[in-house]
């Protein structure tokens, strides 16, 4: 109970993030939004090294390449997520990003491992799931999905495939030193790809003279999704199995639609909100069998 009680607490933290994210997009792109988010939190986690102190053995080269690898797809994740808000809600992120839980046995198949029947259910359930959502009002046509989505879901990927290297990196280095990497990782990948392909886009600040919400929404999401989130998260999972867990943080997309009606009021009809509930449920059958999943002979 303590550590399920921790992690909803860094779910509500996560949920809540998808709103400063979106109004963000009125200052600042994408990228350079998610870069230095990334980067304010990789400083911010340095501050508090002492607090969790590092007894376990070094291994340099094991900490950069999982950091590096770590901070690569959390960065692409972070920015697809990103580009999507821009068009897409706050509402339809959060549950989107969601589907990284799904997706996690889904990428376990190409490593050897046979998931249980109940997944396919799963799969099939978030698939009418994410119709409804992406297709809120009208026909069911493709040329009705909001692009938002599909970038957010085609970031849903790259968390996927960050949450399988996650699942060896922490067995093998100190988390708080692979937390500061990858970061730290993420953050200088967008910056350099930002100075090849959008430098314009990369440098062009918003004016802080006129209003400091530019600089509100940077610091909620560095420091408090980031930082705050990310360390409760640790805490939370000493107490809690990561079955358990991984439901507990698929809450973050219900926090994501209550703070987006509540704050943007986002438009809600009974499309989207069995859309919303159909991928929710679709996640949970998802993880309680998640531990039926074996490795081929």
């Amino acid at each position: 109970m303590k550590g399920a009680l921790i992690i909803l607490i860094a779910s509500v933290i996560w949920g809540s993030t998808f709103i400063p994210q979106k109004v963000a997009m009125d200052f600042w792109s994408p990228l350079q939004f998610t870069a230095i988010r990334f980067l304010i939190g990789s400083f911010f986690l340095i501050l508090i090294i002492p607090i969790f102190g590092i007894s376990e053995k070094i291994n340099k080269k094991s900490l950069i390449t999982y950091g590096l690898s770590l901070g690569f797809f959390l960065g692409f994740a972070a920015l697809f997520q990103q580009i999507g808000l821009v068009t897409t809600t706050a509402t339809n992120a959060g549950f989107y990003t969601s589907l990284y839980v799904l997706l996690v046995p889904l990428i376990g198949i190409f490593l050897g491992y046979i998931p249980h029947i109940s997944l396919w259910l799963a799969v099939i359930i978030c698939m009418v799931g994410s119709i409804l959502l992406g297709i809120p009002e009208g026909d069911f046509r493709l040329d009705k999905i909001n692009i938002g989505d599909l970038w957010v879901i085609a970031g849903s990927l790259f968390w996927a495939a960050h949450v399988q290297i996650l699942s060896y990196g922490v067995k093998k280095n100190p988390i708080i030193l692979l937390a500061i990497l990858q970061f730290l990782f993420a953050g200088l990948i967008l910056t350099i790809f930002g100075i090849f392909f959008y430098s314009e886009e990369l440098l062009n600040f918003p004016n802080f003279s006129d209003s400091f919400v530019p600089l509100i929404t940077l610091l909620y999401c560095s420091i408090g999704s980031v930082c705050i989130a990310f360390v409760l998260q640790m805490i939370g999972q000493k107490y809690s199995p990561p079955n358990e867990a991984a439901i507990v943080m698929s809450t973050e997309a219900i926090f994501a639609a209550f703070f987006g009606w509540i704050i943007l009021a986002e438009f809600f009809n009974f499309r989207i909100i069995l859309g919303s509930v159909l991928i929710f449920l679709g996640i949970i059958i998802s993880q309680v069998f998640s531990t039926n999943l074996r490795k081929r002979v």
